[in-house]
């Protein structure tokens, strides 16, 4: 596989994920949250299986394998049900973009375990996200700290468990970096979460097999698309990564709450104010000045032939 094949690979994972919001928010509108998540995590699960298999588990380091799993089931619960339980299809979209911290969030997490020198530009990274979060909530026309607070206020559930969520992705990130020793057991982790939603819905919520709700067939298509676009853009990233250009491919994924608001917004059918799109772009720029503030000596090499040219 060419290098340049491996990466456009690579750049669509970043275009699947970015199609979960609307997708799976398209279905939750039909049957509720709890089945959405469920039957969305029950069918990667199987997608995944057949790609990867669940891999040898002992040969994981065990201060990995058990963080990890944690980490990882928490934040995709803490994400999907932020999408899940969001009252509106914008308010999906708003939601999804509390997500979209986790590219500063990760920065400043590598920071504080001492993986990355302290940066003031971090700092100023981080500012610009949240600048751009406060600008979304506080909506059209002047702005006011109310009308942020009203706004969170209207389902501060969606928008805490968002919060947690780009917390928990930015720890799962660095413990990753640090433990993982190149081991990528994605499927085992979809296996624990499927399990623990399944659980949940026989134990917590009293479900039976004759509660399962009719699927017509436009349903049914988002609930495989969801599913696919949710396993598959595990594994293409992995391709992306591995075999192709890893840095773009990093460049590109800080654009994704630009992707995911574009996508969301033509799948739920949903106008989008000025005023989102220029806090969706502030969002992309404080987690692009991140990246730039940590990798500004690389930065600096690659580009010094150029200026000499």
């Amino acid at each position: 596989m060419s290098k340049n094949l491996a990466t456009l690979i690579g750049f669509s994972a970043i275009l699947q994920w970015s199609s979960i919001v609307g997708l799976l928010k398209k279905i939750s509108f039909s049957i509720g949250p709890n089945l959405a998540v469920t039957f969305m995590y029950t069918f990667s699960t199987v997608i995944l299986l057949l790609l990867f298999r669940i891999p040898k588990l002992r040969e994981i380091p065990r201060i990995y394998l058990i963080s990890s799993t944690l980490l990882f089931l928490i934040y995709e619960l803490c994400f999907s049900y932020a999408i899940a339980f969001a009252q509106t299809a914008q308010q999906a979209i708003e939601v999804s973009l509390v997500n979209y911290l986790w590219p500063s969030l990760t920065i400043a997490a590598l920071i504080a375990f001492k993986e990355l020198k302290f940066n003031i530009f971090v700092v100023l990274g981080l500012a610009v996200s949240l600048g751009g979060i406060v600008m979304i909530q506080s909506g059209a026309g002047h702005f006011s700290w109310s009308a942020v607070l009203q706004n969170i206020q209207s389902n501060p559930i969606s928008y805490l468990l968002a919060f947690i969520g780009a917390v928990l992705w930015s720890i799962y990130c660095v413990m990753t970096k640090k433990y993982s020793q190149g081991h990528n057991p994605i499927a085992f982790f979809f296996a624990v979460i499927t399990a623990v939603l399944w659980l949940k819905m026989f134990f917590l919520h009293d479900f039976s097999i004759q509660d399962l709700p009719k699927i017509d067939t436009a349903l049914g298509l988002y609930m495989l698309l969801v599913s696919v676009v949710t396993a598959l853009g595990y594994a293409a990233w992995n391709i992306g990564i591995i075999k192709g250009n890893i840095a773009l491919l990093v460049t590109l994924s800080y654009f994704s709450p630009l992707f995911s608001s574009l996508i969301s917004m033509m799948v739920l059918n949903a106008q989008l104010s000025a005023e989102f799109w220029q806090g969706a772009s502030l969002v992309t720029a404080g987690s692009f000045i991140c990246w730039i503030s940590t990798n500004w000596q690389s930065i600096r090499q690659r580009i010094k032939p150029i200026l000499h040219t």
